[in-house]
């Protein structure tokens, strides 16, 4: 009897052993996992590659644990990241990113992102042309801001000048601006997919996309402190592998079902226009690239622009901008 007391009690020792080790394991292993601060601007297709990154573990299979911080302006996500307070910055908007590093803000664009912006003019029922916004008020996130640039630029090469020719007014991101219009308050502006096939449900008009005047643009990349990527060089890396992971399955064809539903889930749109920008992005328009690579002649048209609406004082070559070393690496421990 007392043997079998005795190994009755080893058993539920050794049995509390094993979970104890367990968890200690368990404990160490998410211990061990290196925080990056990341932060995201607004929602949309422009994000898919983190929300796969994210909705596949692809972040998770590298040891990583991502802090979100929603910014709400790209110049707000801009000083986010030049102060420390986000490591690393996916979208980042290309144009914000290059202004703020001929600043000399602590920032460098580390991989491409969309190397042509989807942004779509929307306009009430009574325009049916970009030529009828004339002597009209357009809604836009603020004045200087890339959307408002790429709005100036679809309305100049129509022949209209701002503030002679139309008016603006601030409203806010993508959602608000849609809300503005349907509702007559702005006569016009600029949105992204899902945003512009709802526009088009809600009886509003497309009159001109983007594309049509920049075919290469690189408007989103994903961006870093350079000070914090310094002494987290590894972690960046790590970073990269999955966010090149994710490129490529949105891009397989084999994955369309499940990028579709990441998209949609993300993004907090019905699956229906989650269809819609994968028909636009994937097989259309195909912004992305397999590995991320960064858009010289896409980078190139953004520094042109900035250069003529006055944003940027004097001419850079794209290099200047970005550091790819880290996205090399990457790619090299992907094996290739």
């Amino acid at each position: 009897m007392r043997s079998n007391n005795f190994l009755k009690g080893l058993a539920i020792t050794m049995a509390f052993s094993l979970a104890a080790a367990s968890l200690f394991l368990l404990s160490a292993n998410a211990q061990a996992a290196d925080e990056i601060k990341m932060g995201v601007l607004s929602r949309g297709s422009y994000h898919w590659p983190w929300y796969v990154a994210d909705g596949k573990g692809f972040f998770k299979d590298e040891g990583l644990k991502i802090r979100k911080f929603q910014v709400r302006s790209v110049s707000k996500a801009t000083q986010s990241l030049s102060a420390g307070s986000t490591d690393l910055l996916i979208p980042t908007n290309t144009s914000g990113a290059i202004r703020a590093q001929a600043k000399n803000a602590p920032i460098k664009i580390i991989a491409g992102g969309f190397d042509k912006a989807l942004y779509d003019l929307i306009a009430g029922p009574k325009y049916k042309s970009v030529k009828d916004l004339k002597g009209t008020t357009m809604g836009v996130i603020n004045l200087t801001s890339g959307s408002t640039v790429l709005l100036k630029k679809i309305l100049a090469s129509n022949g209209m000048h701002y503030p002679k020719d139309y008016d603006m007014l601030t409203v806010g991101g993508t959602p608000s601006r849609f809300a503005a219009v349907k509702r007559g308050g702005v006569a016009a502006a600029m949105v992204t997919p899902p945003t512009s096939f709802k526009a088009l449900e809600s009886g509003l008009n497309i009159l001109a996309n983007i594309g049509t005047y920049l075919p290469d643009y690189m408007f989103t990349a994903v961006g870093g402190n350079t000070n914090w990527m310094k002494k987290n060089r590894d972690v960046t890396i790590r970073f990269l592998k999955a966010i090149i992971r994710a490129h490529r399955f949105i891009l397989d064809p084999k994955n369309k079902e499940v990028a579709i539903d990441i998209l949609a889930k993300y993004s907090k749109n019905e699956r229906k226009y989650a269809v819609k920008t994968y028909t636009m992005v994937v097989e259309d328009l195909k912004p992305m690239t397999r590995n991320a690579e960064i858009n010289i002649k896409a980078m190139e048209a953004v520094i042109k622009l900035d250069l003529e609406s006055k944003k940027l004082k004097k001419a850079y070559p794209a290099s200047t901008f970005f550091d790819d070393s880290y996205r090399q690496e990457a790619l090299k421990r992907l094996g290739g």
